[in-house]
């Protein structure tokens, strides 16, 4: 067989497998825009195509009741229907509904520590990815969902992908469910299908994750904007609860804020930021009044943050 190539120098055996992953059709959820356009600019550079942003559940609902999605990529934290409750509500859906209830969904999120990770499998997710992300960490997931689908547990309790992929729970994770296996429906296995007999990993392979992440990085420049403009949020959320501690929708535009430095600053590369980011999230989340003593330890992460940028 004679393989020919594009102008680029890329097989053209290559394009065309990748022309496959433009058929499917995936929906991003995340109150955030920003960070819904790095996700699926992630996902273009991947091969897909068909891509549709939501920001917060709620639209996620009106636009999967208006097209079928072959997958769902969604933040926890969105208003007024947060992540979880949407993933609830599409293994919940009816039988018959547009909504397939074993569509594939990953929870992309910061709120990434073991307890949640526990909520978010057991709310029926397909897989966890944490915030900060990477080219990398968003590719792995999709050759994970699409090259290895699993069965789908229908029972009072629990609706979703089988939990006992590895017949193990995740590392830090106990084992609460007794040993014997609900019924299961066989795996979906409609975006495999799709791809006409390739696997995911044959398409998306270690060039294309290193070509996406090269992208990602294209974008730290927009990103410097976008911390600056959320430090700022932060200043101004401070000064109000500076002069009125009891001031709750200063204290949520605070967090806001923070969450969305806590989500980007790692993915260009901005560690740092991303844990003090965390840090001042923590500490206000914990603190329903604040002293001057709290104030002044919140002062000086935002302080922090600034130098950093």
């Amino acid at each position: 067989m004679v393989i020919q190539h594009t102008a680029s120098g890329v097989k053209r055996d290559d394009v065309d497998r990748r022309s496959r992953l433009g058929k499917l059709k995936v929906l991003v959820a995340d109150r955030d825009r920003r960070t819904a356009l790095l996700v699926k600019r992630i996902l273009f550079m991947l091969g897909f195509r068909d891509l549709d942003i939501a920001t917060n559940g709620e639209e996620a609902l009106d636009f999967l009741g208006e097209r079928p999605y072959d997958m769902i990529i969604t933040e926890w934290n969105m208003e007024p229907i947060d992540g979880l409750t949407l993933v609830k509500a599409i293994r919940k859906a009816q039988v018959n509904a547009r909504i397939r209830r074993d569509i594939p969904i990953v929870m992309l999120t910061a709120q990434a520590d073991v307890d949640s990770v526990v909520v978010a499998r057991d709310a029926g997710i397909t897989e966890f990815v944490a915030k900060p992300f990477s080219a990398h960490t968003i590719s792995h997931r999709m050759v994970q969902i699409i090259d290895n689908p699993r069965a789908f547990v229908e029972s009072p309790r629990f609706v979703g992908p089988d939990r006992r992929r590895r017949g193990m729970p995740p590392e830090g994770v106990q084992e609460r469910r007794s040993r014997a296996k609900p019924p299961a429906l066989p795996p979906n296995t409609a975006i495999k299908d799709q791809l006409g007999g390739f696997s995911a990993a044959d398409i998306i392979t270690d060039a294309v994750m290193e070509q996406a992440q090269a992208d990602l990085v294209k974008a730290e420049s927009e990103f410097i904007d976008w911390a600056r403009a959320d430090i700022l949020l932060l200043r101004a959320a401070f000064v109000g609860l500076s002069a009125i501690p009891a001031d709750m929708p200063a204290k949520q535009r605070l967090m806001d804020a923070a969450y969305a430095i806590k989500s980007q600053a790692g993915i260009f590369g901005y560690n740092l930021g991303t844990e003090v980011a965390a840090f001042l999230l923590k500490y206000v989340s914990e603190h329903q009044d604040f002293s001057r003593d709290s104030l002044l330890v919140m002062g000086k992460h935002i302080d922090a943050i600034e130098i950093i940028f």
